[in-house]
């Protein structure tokens, strides 16, 4: 199981933020040196994100006005220039909805951990598809994103819980075909009555 670094940001002055948030990259660019390997981050816009905080919870708009991701990205930047660690930006389109839905059950990670793999691999150029059952016949030939798009499209309609999507099948019922609907409770079934 990956450690996670905490960061505290609640009662801390911007200068207590800024320098938590410098330790953060110099550990992060530590453990990038000693397994040799790039670091992956969201190339992400986040004057966009502030404009539509309304939208959004209280503490995650509360923490978003903290957070100076500006000094995060800079120090992150200028320190893998530094000591010559590789930094991958990625398309940070639909990573969340990926995440939760193909990793976070099955490997027990929690839903910012499952977004990370799919940043990840999205750096190592390799492609998330979209599970069969979610699959509509008529958007076989369609670009994986526009699958994921409709599944987080739904999410967001339906305003299902993150917690919901451990068991996401169940979650997703409206938007699962029905052929293989049928076949995934069939499955269960089986799977139930064997003890696999």
């Amino acid at each position: 199981m990956p450690e996670e670094i905490p960061y505290k940001w609640k009662n801390q002055t911007t200068g207590q933020r800024q320098a938590s948030m410098r330790n953060i990259v110099c550990q992060i660019v530590k453990l990038a040196e000693f397994f040799e390997c790039a670091i992956a981050i969201e190339s992400l816009n986040f004057s966009n994100k502030k404009a539509k905080m309304s939208e959004e919870s209280k503490v995650y708009n509360e923490m978003l006005v903290l957070l100076s991701t500006g000094i995060f990205r800079e120090t992150l930047e200028s320190r893998c220039r530094r000591f010559g660690v590789e930094l991958i930006k990625v398309n940070p389109a639909f990573t969340s909805v990926i995440g939760m839905i193909n990793y976070m059950a099955k490997y027990g990670l929690n839903s910012g951990t499952s977004a990370a793999l799919v940043i990840g691999r999205r750096a190592l150029k390799l492609s998330e598809k979209i599970p069969q059952c979610l699959l509509r016949p008529e958007d076989v030939n369609k670009h994986d994103w526009s699958h994921w798009r409709r599944v987080a499209s739904f999410i967001k309609l339906h305003r299902i819980r993150r917690t919901q999507l451990f068991q996401w099948r169940k979650a997703l019922e409206g938007i699962l075909t029905h052929g293989l609907w049928a076949e995934h409770q069939l499955s269960q079934q089986v799977h139930i009555e064997t003890g696999e």
